[in-house]
């Protein structure tokens, strides 16, 4: 009777906690991994640089509370690519219904602890547009497509 009683309440509390995963991801669309579409950025020249030029390819994985991407650059061809190590960025971040702010804390392209990046985003389907501003200047655009 007991055995059963253990195996009951094993049971409802394995239950509950993929119904909590289920609302928490369902609440929150940016939990998942996300692939690099397209996207530019404005370089320090005020030049917009396109993700495409550079050959870019990126991974972003989001849980509940943290991020995490790792961008590489394919430096060979397109039949043969070879893929370079460009960025890496993890860290926390929150959202809004509009917002979605970054706020590295590992990174490699030198950001310092306590300096966020705000962007705001659309998300349909499967599909996350973001547009980053500083100062009212556009600054990156940058769409992603939902893998899982």
């Amino acid at each position: 009777m007991f055995k059963r009683l253990l195996i009951n309440i094993i049971a409802v509390f394995s239950l509950l906690s993929v119904t909590t995963v289920t609302a928490i991801a369902s609440e929150n669309p940016f939990i998942g991994s996300w692939q690099l579409v397209s996207g530019k950025y404005l370089d320090g020249k005020g030049q917009w640089v396109d993700y495409s030029d550079l050959k870019l390819s990126a991974i972003k994985v989001i849980s509940a509370q943290y991020f995490s991407f790792t961008t590489v650059k394919n430096t060979g061809t397109d039949e043969k690519t070879v893929n370079e190590f460009w960025a890496a960025g993890s860290g926390s971040y929150t959202f809004t219904a509009n917002d979605y702010v970054e706020s590295p804390e590992l990174n490699s392209f030198g950001v310092k602890s306590g300096v966020s990046f705000a962007f705001t985003y659309n998300i349909e389907g499967d599909v996350w547009r973001s547009e980053r501003t500083e100062e009212g200047e556009l600054k990156e655009v940058e769409v992603w497509q939902k893998l899982d």
